[in-house]
C-alpha cells in the first residue's frame, strides 16, 4: 500500500495545491463541515506519501504539516470510503500516534479525495477530542461534504482540463475581452437598480445570474456550478431557467421545487451547484431568501454597517435526504447596496474571506456598480484566476 501511496506524489504536485496559501472555496466546506458536527476541528489536507499539509482549517487552530506516520490520514488515504476512528485512544493502529497521544484528539472522520483518475490526494476530515460516532444520516452529510472537497480540489487538476495552460504561464489569464458582459435594468418604479458583470475563464461559463420582476417582487439569482465547459454551462442556463419559471414561490419552495427536477435528471448527477436566490419586496424591504453553500452575498447599510447573507446550507445536489433547507431573511431600505460575487472573483483579492470584505469596501467607495465592476475587471485582468468571475449589486433607491 505505502507504494500505492508514493505513486500518488505525481498527483499531488500536479495539484499544486502543497504549501499554498487559505482559499475560502476550501475554507467554506471546512467551515460548514464544523458547525454541522460540531468538533474541534473540520480540516481538508493535501497528501503525499510523507507529510499531510493542511490547506483549510479553523482560525483557532495551526495545523501545517503532519507526519504521515503521525496522522489519522495515513490510514484513510488507504481506505475507499470514509474511515472513522470513534475513540483513538483505544484503537491500537492510533493510539500511539502523536495526534492522539501528545494532541488529544480521540475522534477522527476521514474522506479520502481522489483525482478523476482515481490517485488519492487528500482528505476531508473531522477531529474531537472526545470520542463520538457518526450516525447514519451525520455519516451520509460527511460524504456529500467529501464530494464537495473532491470537486473544489479536482479543479485544480490540469488532467482533467488538456487546454488548460500551465500555472505561470501568461495565456493562463488571456480572456476574450468581448466576452465579458455587463447589464443593468431599473425596477420596481426606480426604486431598485440591479446589474451584474461576467467574465467568462472559456468560452461556456458555469456561472449564471439573473433577475426578473413579477408584479411588485424583484427575484435575483446568482449560481455558480461546479465543473467548466458544456456540462456545468448547459446545467447554470437550465437552473436559472427552472428559477425563474418558479418566480412566484418563497424562495426555499422555489428550490425544493427545483431540487426535485434536478434529482431525477440523470445529466445532474455527477455536478452540483452553489448559490443565492432571493426575492426583494421594495414597498415593504422585506428579502427573502436561500443560500446554498454560496456564503459569498453582502448587505451593506449607509451607516457603513454589513451583514452577511449566508446559511449552512450543502450545495444544490448536495442535500441529505433528512436535511432541511435553511431559510433567511433581512430587510432593506434606501441607500442599502446588496452585492453577490462567484467565488471566481476572490481570487482577483486574496482567495479568502477577507476577499469579499474587501469586495464590498470598494464597492462603497465606488459608490456606482458600474465604476465598481470597472475596478473588478481590471483586477481580474492582473490576476491568473482560472474560473469564470460574477458579479451581481442590488441598489435600493
Amino acid at each position: 500500500m505505502t507504494q500505492q501511496i508514493a505513486s500518488n506524489d505525481e498527483a499531488v504536485a500536479r495539484l499544486g495545491l502543497m504549501d499554498s496559501p487559505p482559499e475560502e472555496r476550501f475554507d467554506r466546506i471546512t467551515r460548514l463541515a464544523r458547525e454541522r458536527f460540531q468538533v474541534d476541528f473540520a480540516v481538508m489536507n493535501v497528501v503525499n506519501s510523507e507529510t499531510v499539509f493542511t490547506k483549510s482549517q479553523p482560525s483557532t487552530s495551526n495545523f501545517r504539516h503532519t507526519p504521515i506516520e503521525d496522522s489519522f490520514c495515513g490510514e484513510a488515504v488507504k481506505q475507499p470510503a470514509v474511515l472513522e476512528v470513534p475513540d483513538g485512544r483505544a484503537d491500537p493502529r492510533f493510539a500511539d500516534r502523536a495526534i492522539v497521544a501528545e494532541h488529544g484528539i480521540r475522534f477522527y472522520a476521514g474522506y479520502p479525495i481522489h483525482t478523476e483518475a482515481g490517485e488519492t490526494v487528500g482528505t476531508l476530515c473531522l477531529l474531537d477530542s472526545s470520542p463520538r460516532e457518526l450516525t447514519e444520516s451525520d455519516r451520509e452529510a460527511f460524504e456529500q461534504l467529501g464530494l464537495w472537497a473532491q470537486a473544489e480540489m479536482r479543479m485544480d487538476d490540469p488532467a482533467d482540463d488538456p487546454d488548460a495552460a500551465a500555472p505561470g504561464d501568461p495565456a493562463a489569464n488571456e480572456r476574450d475581452p468581448a466576452a465579458a458582459t455587463a447589464r443593468a435594468d431599473q425596477l420596481a418604479g426606480g426604486e431598485v437598480r440591479l446589474a451584474s458583470l461576467a467574465i467568462p475563464y472559456g468560452r461556456v461559463s458555469g456561472d449564471r445570474s439573473s433577475w426578473q420582476q413579477v408584479g411588485d417582487r424583484i427575484i435575483v439569482t446568482l449560481a455558480d456550478v461546479m465543473g467548466k465547459g458544456e456540462l456545468a454551462g448547459g446545467f447554470a442556463e437550465e437552473l436559472i431557467a427552472a428559477l425563474q419559471d418558479r418566480a412566484h414561490l418563497e424562495p426555499v419552495e422555489a428550490m425544493l421545487s427545483v431540487e426535485e427536477f434536478a434529482r431525477h435528471e440523470p445529466r445532474y448527477r455527477e455536478t452540483f451547484a452553489t448559490l443565492f436566490h432571493a426575492v426583494i419586496d421594495p414597498r415593504s424591504g422585506r428579502v427573502a431568501y436561500v443560500d446554498a453553500g454560496h456564503g459569498l452575498t453582502l448587505l451593506l447599510r449607509p451607516d457603513g454597517s454589513t451583514e452577511r447573507l449566508s446559511s449552512r446550507n450543502l450545495p444544490l445536489g448536495l442535500r441529505p435526504a433528512d436535511a432541511a433547507w435553511e431559510a433567511g431573511e433581512t430587510t432593506v431600505a434606501s441607500g442599502d447596496l446588496i452585492v453577490s460575487v462567484s467565488d471566481g472573483a476572490l481570487d482577483a483579492y486574496d482567495c479568502t474571506l477577507e476577499s469579499l470584505r474587501l469586495i464590498g469596501e470598494d464597492l462603497r467607495r465606488a459608490r456606482e456598480a458600474e465604476a465598481f465592476f470597472d475596478q473588478l475587471a481590471i483586477r481580474v485582468s492582473e490576476h491568473v484566476i482560472d474560473d469564470d468571475v460574477t458579479a451581481v449589486v442590488v441598489s435600493v433607491r
